[in-house]
């Protein structure tokens, strides 16, 4: 799964941006060897927003959850996709191979990288380089709390720009959609984590 893709379930125009207000992504790497690698993204929606949807998607692509495993949870729904297998047949959803990036590096060490120097530029695009005033305020109000959350786990972090966990055996990085959406993130062109195998 990409920036790009990730911006593109978090904004749209119209009622679909509407539908997906109160919306939680999550993304985790679990580098398992020096060869292979299992991420799982998760995407938290409200029960009413996925039904209203579906109903405006009618099967196409652009359905809730397509292509994962939906699961109660409350009042909200999450889709979970699963991907796993070696480092260079791991697309997460993106065709024209612009995922994370994960190599072995040498001495048991793995590195995965997030590329998100075109995150800003992939919102304006799906959303559109101007919006109404009113509806930015809206859109503050709607994705306040929420946000789109990258981790790395699988051993111990060497090197990294993200948080590392107590144990120092994950690392995470947390891209609110509010901060997203107004561009006042200061992010690096990457996102990285290096794990001692």
């Amino acid at each position: 799964m990409t920036m790009t893709t990730m911006t593109r379930l978090a904004g749209a125009s119209g009622l679909a941006l509407l539908l997906t207000a109160c919306m939680d992504v999550s993304m985790t790497v679990d580098v398992q060897s020096e060869t292979e690698a299992e991420a799982t993204m998760v995407t938290s929606m409200a029960a009413d927003m996925v039904e209203l949807m579906n109903a405006q998607a009618e099967g196409s692509e652009e359905e809730f959850c397509a292509d994962g495993e939906l699961i109660e949870n409350g009042d909200a729904i999450d889709c979970v996709v699963v991907e796993s297998g070696a480092f260079e047949d791991l697309d997460f959803g993106d065709e024209q191979g612009q995922g994370p990036l994960i190599e072995a590096i040498g001495g048991g060490q793995v590195r995965v990288t997030f590329p998100t120097g075109d995150l800003a530029a992939s919102l304006d695009e799906s959303m559109g380089e101007e919006q109404d005033p009113q509806m930015q305020a809206m859109i503050t109000s709607m994705f306040e709390g929420h946000a789109i959350t990258i981790a790395v786990t699988g051993g111990t972090i060497v090197d990294t720009n993200m948080e590392i966990s107590a144990d120092g055996m994950s690392a995470n990085y947390e891209i609110p959609f509010v901060d997203l959406f107004a561009a006042t993130l200061d992010m690096p062109e990457e996102i990285y984590a290096v794990v001692q195998k």
